[in-house]
């Protein structure tokens, strides 16, 4: 009888052998990156420019990279939030513009006392964020198309309330807020101190911070727990208008006038900073103090090129550039945690 030959089967392909439980080391390096790459970025950044410029090191320098960052540091706190909880805010810039021009005009136009005047200011930012959380959270409108709608309608508003110039006026007091000093460091970087512990706070300690992590990385799962998962993204966006409200103050105090037209392009500096700091376009993922710093890098770059006379329309080049830079990183970080954690599931 003849025999049937017997067909070896081809061997499984080997994995790799890890520890139950253990990180792999590429996933290690990408886990220390995600907590430290904003600081060591900074420190590179800052070397790499003293190294070209020496004179960056010295202390004015330094204050003054605060000074210019501040403006951006307070946009990165909302806008970080946002992104944590899988939105996106394109309307911070030019709802900073109205938020001044308001103001202006209820303090020169109405004769509304300047603090008046500053908690409109403050008051019509979060407005905008109120309008932003109610069409996202309770129209279900694409946080995109929605914030970039409330972009062109505060640029047209702020356009059309100033007639297109700048408005002066302001008390002589008011410039202090954005120029003044406090022991010798510029008052704008003591209020970006100040509001980096309320973040921390609201991070960290409240149900808003951890609601906000919870919806970016899986909204159903949030919902299902029973938090009311559109309050939530309301409030969000509600921080994010209170940022604007202040930074608007702070700027419009450094040039000590309201610019219908001097918000637009913040949004992608925020957004830049943001994601440089460490916060993940896809949702649940960041930090405040990674803003900061991404903020901080930012400055940094335009300072280093006003330095080296680039024309401000190229830095906006650079900008996007580091921009495309971070997301690109970002999605290298997503594809390595998904593929060692099929990795971990087949060993389990």
């Amino acid at each position: 009888m003849q025999m049937n030959p017997t067909v070896n089967p081809r061997p499984a392909p080997a994995v790799p052998q890890y520890k139950l439980g253990g990180t792999p080391r590429s996933a290690q390096i990408w886990k220390l990156f995600e907590s430290l790459g904003p600081v060591i970025l900074l420190f590179i950044v800052v070397a790499v420019i003293a190294i070209i410029k020496p004179s960056f090191i010295l202390p004015a320098n330094l204050l003054t990279v605060g000074l210019q960052g501040s403006v951006n540091a307070v946009l990165s706190m909302g806008m970080t939030l946002v992104i944590v909880s899988g939105g996106i805010d394109l309307s911070v810039g030019t709802m900073m513009s109205l938020s001044m021009v308001v103001m202006a005009i209820c303090t020169n136009n109405l004769g509304i006392p300047m603090y008046g005047g500053m908690l409109i200011c403050v008051l019509v930012a979060l407005l905008g964020g109120a309008i932003n959380g109610l069409l996202v959270a309770y129209a279900n409108i694409p946080a995109f198309i929605t914030t970039l709608g409330m972009l062109g309608i505060a640029q047209g508003l702020a356009l059309k309330l100033s007639g297109g110039y700048s408005m002066y006026g302001f008390p002589d007091w008011y410039g202090f807020i954005g120029n003044g000093e406090l022991a010798g460091v510029p008052v704008p970087i003591w209020l970006v101190l100040i509001t980096m512990l309320i973040a921390y706070h609201l991070f960290n300690n409240r149900p808003l911070g951890r609601y906000a992590y919870g919806i970016g990385n899986n909204e159903e799962s949030v919902r299902r727990a029973g938090v009311d998962v559109r309050f939530i993204k309301l409030k969000v966006y509600l921080f994010s208008g209170c940022m604007v409200g202040l930074a608007s103050l702070i700027l419009s105090s450094r040039i000590n006038s309201a610019h219908p037209g001097i918000g637009v392009g913040y949004e992608l500096d925020a957004i830049a900073a943001a994601v440089i700091g460490g916060a993940s376009l896809a949702g649940g993922r960041g930090t405040f103090f990674g803003g900061v710093i991404g903020a901080a890098i930012m400055a940094s770059i335009r300072f280093a090129l006003n330095l080296g006379g680039i024309e401000p329309f190229l830095q906006q080049v650079v900008v996007g550039i580091v921009l495309i830079g971070a997301v690109y990183l970002d999605q290298v970080r997503l594809r390595q945690e998904e593929y060692w954690s099929k990795v971990r599931a087949r060993l389990e």
